[in-house]
């Protein structure tokens, strides 16, 4: 089948596979929104991305992570955070990972500490001006109890709709949602937006010199990735936009879906921003082997 004819028929599937209900979804929080028009501004700033795996292998059924594509084929994936630095060392972090008692609990094989990582990588909690969720399943937020105290000068971003969708709307705790989700991690978001610290985004929205957050829902309501410039090129940090690179090429997301349509809309937008090589996924085993390892667990994508 075509890559075209595979979007065609999932398309056609899509409106089985259904949307979130999110109007009843009752905002907490001023947004940041993005002015009108407004266009990136450039620096000639030049940043490195990193990926710090800190659980893993885990063996999967291809089709997980590949739309049923490959249901008698085994596939490793990894858990990463990922950590971008400019020129001065002033570091974002995205995702948070999870803590340890998540981990115990999820019996996370080959878990490090994400902050370990972090620290292994010669960063300082005071070089962390800020840290993105992309989302906030239970591996990419769980560490949300911990962090804000962990990187005292940080601010959050998170997309509103994510925000909303996973505080606010009670079809969050219905299955299969409750699952994907961790309640520690949740409380430490609700906690933060008390204060200034946690800025909700509706959007896409420059967050640092030719640094951009880009909304790229499917996976999830709010899913966001990072779009910035590097020596590479311009590059994207899509975390599970995709969880595996081959995705982006192959026009094929993974299983565990939102929106489908809004999925294949992110797949064109992320595209055109970034050439394929330079948009990285969230779990492929890849990031870990393929790139020059700089410390144990951690790769240097760009």
């Amino acid at each position: 089948m075509s890559v075209m004819d595979r979007r065609d028929f999932i398309k056609s599937c899509s409106a089985a596979l259904g949307t979130l209900a999110l109007a009843e979804a009752v905002p907490a929080l001023a947004v940041d929104k993005k002015p009108a028009g407004s266009k990136v501004k450039t620096s000639g700033k030049i940043y490195e991305v990193f990926a710090l795996k800190y659980a893993g292998p885990f063996e999967r059924k291809l089709a997980m992570p590949l739309f049923n594509t490959g249901w008698n084929e085994d596939i490793a994936i990894n858990f990463y955070t990922w950590v971008i630095r400019d020129q001065q060392d002033e570091v974002t972090l995205v995702d948070t990972g999870t803590g340890t008692n998540l981990a115990k609990e999820r019996k996370l094989t080959g878990f490090v500490p994400p902050e370990e990582l972090v620290s292994r990588l010669g960063v300082s909690p005071e070089q962390v001006t800020r840290v993105v969720l992309t989302h906030m399943h239970y591996d990419h937020a769980g560490g949300m109890d911990a962090y804000p105290e962990l990187f005292p000068k940080a601010k959050f971003y998170v997309q509103k709709r994510e925000f909303d969708f996973w505080l606010n709307n009670p079809l969050s705790q219905r299955a299969p949602y409750k699952n994907l989700q961790s309640a520690a991690g949740n409380r430490g978001v609700g906690e933060l937006a008390k204060g200034p610290r946690l800025v909700l985004v509706d959007g896409d929205k420059v967050i640092g010199p030719d640094m951009q957050l880009l909304l790229t829902p499917g996976h999830t309501p709010g899913l966001q990735s990072i779009l910035l410039p590097t020596a590479k090129g311009q590059t994207i940090v899509a975390s599970d936009s995709a969880h595996l690179a081959r995705s982006f090429k192959d026009d094929v997301p993974s299983c565990l879906i939102t929106d489908m349509l809004a999925w294949l809309r992110t797949y064109d937008k992320l595209r055109a921003k970034a050439p394929l090589e330079n948009i990285f996924p969230g779990h492929d085993a890849l990031m870990l082997t393929d790139y020059p390892k700089v410390a144990e667990d951690i790769t240097k994508l760009a």
